[in-house]
């Protein structure tokens, strides 16, 4: 009898945003392209790159919903937090979440972020567009798992493990702007 082992691996969960706390984002969000700060980044200065805004006002209300995200995804994958990379372990904290502003034409290459888990969620889709994850398998493949966001995304968050790349695709058929929040969950070394 052939037995099968399925080895361990982590995972992306996705929910959509409750609507209230869409609806706060959102409005953040169309004021703070002019009123939030910028937030520099290694790809800030390149032409065809997504700008980035800090989310500043709601930022806690988002750290609540995060909070209860967080406890939901290690229900379904258990020991992303377990990494011993510590002598102790120490509680979460957000880090600082930002507005992604994407225009026609502009992209964020394929990256990975700080922390233990990131997060990506769609506030404004005006054209359908490509959210990929690559990975390797265990026999050395890149793979790719592509996410086609379209209209019906927006409120929609992916949360998964920081270190996984991913890209964000240009998209060519819309004069208006994509917007996305981005953010990361890290240690809190200050406990």
């Amino acid at each position: 009898m052939v037995k099968a082992l399925n080895l361990k691996n982590f995972g992306v969960v996705e929910e959509r945003l409750p609507k209230k706390l869409y609806e706060l984002l959102l409005e953040e969000c169309i004021s703070g392209e002019e009123n939030n700060p910028e937030l520099i980044t290694g790809l800030t200065n390149r032409k065809d790159m997504a700008k980035h805004r800090h989310l500043v006002v709601n930022k806690e209300n988002l750290w609540e919903y995060i909070n209860q995200l967080l406890i939901n995804y290690n229900k379904v994958f258990p020991g992303v937090e377990n990494i011993k990379v510590l002598t102790r372990s120490l509680p979460f904290s957000l880090g600082m979440p930002w507005i992604n502003y994407q225009r026609k034409g502009e992209y964020l290459p394929q990256h990975i972020h700080d922390g233990i888990y990131s997060y990506s969620m769609w506030i404004k889709i005006p054209s359908p567009c490509l959210f990929q994850f690559t990975y390797t398998n265990i026999i050395g493949d890149i793979i790719t798992h592509p996410l086609n966001i379209t209209k019906e995304d927006e409120g929609k968050i992916v949360f998964f493990p920081s270190k996984l790349p991913h890209t964000v695709f240009p998209f060519n058929d819309s004069e208006e702007t994509r917007i996305s929040i981005s953010g990361n969950v890290l240690f809190d070394s200050n406990f």
